[in-house]
């Protein structure tokens, strides 16, 4: 068994907590010998391998350190593991940083949720301090991990005068998620095989989930920030400054100002070839009449390359009642054809052609729900008209540009810039001038608008205006 006695910094931070702890009716935290060591084992093992991660020595979890160490978990137990760490500043000495490091702790949703934990008993505190490279240079840090626990077993205190106690034989109550914070430095955040939180608190930070349903945590309102989706990564932008700019790996959730965000059900568009894309973008504008918003149409793009098929999203978009607004849902066969090729040709139906449409409607060979599918790979192949096939193609790529290339969600303006399209260049150029300073607007105004953008799929939309 490893045991340690606190130094005075390790001390004060403890007297930190307890403050924060008692101040809402709950127990004070007794310091442990050996959960002592066990931090001060990883947050030294963290300086000396430039790591910044619950996972340590040996890919150990904090748990299987802290019974490493020799901690008896017994009987009804629980464990809680939080690190921090900041390069050295402000006045001489170290103490300054150390409550630095506990507000960033205590501001952290996850981390604050540690700290204040009802039924927690005893906690090792381990500060080490030592050279770190952040990435933008190495800085002499100061580094930080907190174990907590509770445990029916035996524990070894390390105050004056208070007795070790003896175990009991309860059933034992395994931790459940890692929690992982940040500073205000760019870090390399590196989650564990749970269910982690991880939240990067500033800086240019890398948050790295891991196996598990991983949670990115940030303050904001969700319209303060932008995210652009590449082929292996995801990047986070915060317009505010506050949080920076994040590069996400295995981040199945976001959460912004307590709002969740279920990022992985977007991701998959990336997927997709750039054909697929613009062809999902036809059918988005066709069902719609106006250019997608960027959420819906990466959530449905993501649904496509997972497997669903173009006509099982077009039944499901023509249920809509954006759909049945545009359409009519009563209307006659022929106000339907006749609204179908208005909005999606931009043109009244030729006489062969309403009569060809029309008879294969109301012969039941092709229902409503998938009538515009079909209408666009009609435009589409061989035997279509050219200059239906343009100007499809052409406001397929306005849609492309507003929701893919910039990752816009306003639904007003998407419908401006399509209505503007009226089959002219004229029309392209001021559909595009009108994205243009929308996304102009958004970039610089805080709280303004949610973006999703994706990388390397239609980066060639409207790049011939």
């Amino acid at each position: 068994m490893s045991a340690a006695t606190a130094s005075d910094l390790e001390r004060y931070m403890l007297d930190l907590v307890n403050e924060e702890r008692t101040s809402r009716g709950l127990n004070a935290l007794v310091l442990d010998k050996v959960l002592n060591a066990s931090a001060d084992a990883h947050s030294l093992w963290m300086l000396e391998n430039n790591v910044f991660s619950h996972t340590g020595v040996g890919n150990s979890t904090p748990t299987e350190r802290m019974t490493a160490e020799g901690f008896d978990l017994s009987g009804s137990w629980r464990t809680a593991e939080n690190i921090a760490a900041q390069s050295e500043r402000g006045d001489e000495g170290l103490f300054d940083d150390v409550y630095d490091l506990h507000l960033a702790l205590m501001n952290s949703p996850g981390h604050r949720e540690n700290i204040l934990m009802p039924d927690l008993e005893v906690v090792g505190i381990g500060i080490q301090t030592g050279t770190y490279d952040y990435g933008s240079g190495k800085y002499y840090s100061v580094m930080v991990t907190q174990n907590f626990a509770m445990t029916g077993g035996q524990t070894t205190p390390d105050v004056v005068a208070q007795n070790a106690r003896t175990p009991d034989n309860t059933d034992t109550q395994p931790d459940s998620s890692g929690v992982l914070v940040g500073n205000s430095t760019a870090e390399n955040l590196v989650g564990t095989a749970q269910n982690d939180r991880i939240t990067g608190s500033g800086g240019n930070d890398i948050l790295s989930g891991g196996a598990g349903t991983d949670t990115a945590v940030y303050m904001s309102d969700m319209s303060n920030y932008g995210l652009t989706i590449s082929n292996g990564s995801i990047v986070i932008e915060d317009r505010s400054g506050r949080d920076g700019t994040d590069t996400l790996n295995s981040i199945e959730i976001l959460e912004f100002n307590g709002t969740a965000f279920e990022l992985d059900r977007f991701t998959n568009v990336s997927t997709l070839t750039e054909a697929d894309m613009m062809a999902f973008c036809e059918l988005y504008v066709a069902y719609f009449n106006r250019a997608p918003d960027s959420t819906g149409l990466l959530f449905w793009g993501s649904a496509l390359a997972d497997g669903m098929s173009m006509n099982e999203i077009a039944r499901l978009f023509f249920d809509q009642p954006e759909t049945q607004a545009l359409y009519g849902g009563s209307s006659s066969t022929g106000d339907f054809v006749t609204a179908v090729y208005s909005n999606i040709l931009g043109r009244a139906p030729d006489a062969s052609g309403f009569n060809y449409w029309t008879g294969i409607l109301d012969s039941g060979a092709v229902e409503r729900s998938e009538f515009i599918l079909a209408m666009i790979d009609g435009a589409k192949a061989a035997s279509g008209s050219a200059a239906d096939a343009q100007y499809l193609e052409t406001k397929a790529e306005i849609g492309a540009y507003y929701a893919v290339v910039n990752g816009l969600n306003n639904v007003s303006v998407a419908s401006a810039a399509m209505q503007a399209f009226d089959g002219t260049i004229a029309s392209v150029v001021e559909a595009k001038d009108l994205i243009d300073d929308h996304a102009a607007l958004v970039d610089t105004v805080q709280g303004s608008e949610f973006t999703m953008s994706v990388i390397g799929l239609v980066d060639d939309a409207l790049d011939w205006i």
